[in-house]
């Protein structure tokens, strides 16, 4: 049954052409030419989140990744010349990605994931840990520094975010940091869900691309089902959304959804490409 209830309308049309009164016999020649509409649909594969999902879910050790917009610290042990980005009083931006914003101070990673250090220049760390990362500077500044002793951390995480949606107290954007964020951390970082209008039948996370997006779904009715948002790990840019009660049929849960997956995954694809 459950099968059944999610595959009904999971292809919905995001997209459509409109003509204003007026236009039809508007001159268009010598205009510029977007690119004609083109219908997106939505493909959507729902998944239970189930224990046995929890159990056969790949469980590793958790190491944050640098993102663009992170704030990194680096310290160099006996290179002072190296720390003035880092001091509470650094106010100066000598060139991109090296100040970090909001008035803290470290190396900013750019939008091409990268940061500019003195002497080695530009060094891409989108997608590497903090380890990798510090083993790469101190190799680079071996040419310089003879056996340099370097030291990195993540002053500020900005880089990896999930959003909260839905009947939530505070829905919003709750950064990833350095410690695995669950479905329950999430829930309790935007102030809990709306006990008033929200069904905890039905609590989503949406996560993959746009037109072939995984949503699992947690039936937190139960204390024991409960338990399960606490083991269910979140990944960056996954949705995290709470519907309404009552309780509705999947496909109207769907076109809830489709408006703020389209935004919010339209929105990062924009930036990235930026």
């Amino acid at each position: 049954m459950l099968k059944k209830m999610g595959l009904i309308g999971l292809s919905t049309l995001l997209c459509g052409c409109n003509i204003m009164p007026g236009m039809k016999n508007l001159d268009t020649s010598g205009m510029h030419r977007e690119p004609s509409c083109q219908r997106v649909e939505m493909h959507p594969t729902l998944i239970p989140i189930t224990s046995t999902l929890i159990a056969d879910q790949h469980v590793c050790t958790y190491h944050y990744r640098i993102a663009p917009a992170d704030v990194l610290n680096i310290l160099v042990w006996q290179h002072p010349e190296f720390d003035f980005l880092n001091a509470p009083t650094a106010s100066m931006a000598l060139s991109a990605g090296i100040q970090g914003a909001a008035g803290q101070p470290g190396y900013l990673v750019n939008t091409d994931g990268n940061i500019y250090f003195p002497l080695i220049g530009y060094i891409h760390v989108a997608g590497n840990t903090i380890e990798a990362t510090r083993t790469e500077i101190t190799e680079r500044l071996k040419k310089y520094i003879p056996n340099p002793q370097v030291n990195v951390r993540i002053a500020d995480y900005r880089g990896q975010k999930v959003y909260t949606l839905g009947e939530i107290k505070n829905p919003g954007i709750l950064p990833i940091n350095d410690q695995l964020l669950s479905i329950a951390d999430a829930l309790a970082l935007a102030g809990g869900i709306n006990p008033d209008s929200a069904n905890p039948k039905y609590i989503y996370v949406i996560r993959g691309n746009f037109t072939e997006p995984k949503i699992f779904w947690l039936d937190a009715k139960t204390p024991d089902r409960m338990l399960l948002a606490e083991q269910f790990s979140l990944q960056p840019k996954d949705i995290l959304f709470v519907s309404s009660a009552p309780a509705t049929r999947w496909n109207r849960v769907l076109n809830q959804l489709v408006p703020t997956i389209q935004t919010i995954w339209y929105t990062q694809a924009i930036v990235n490409n930026s």
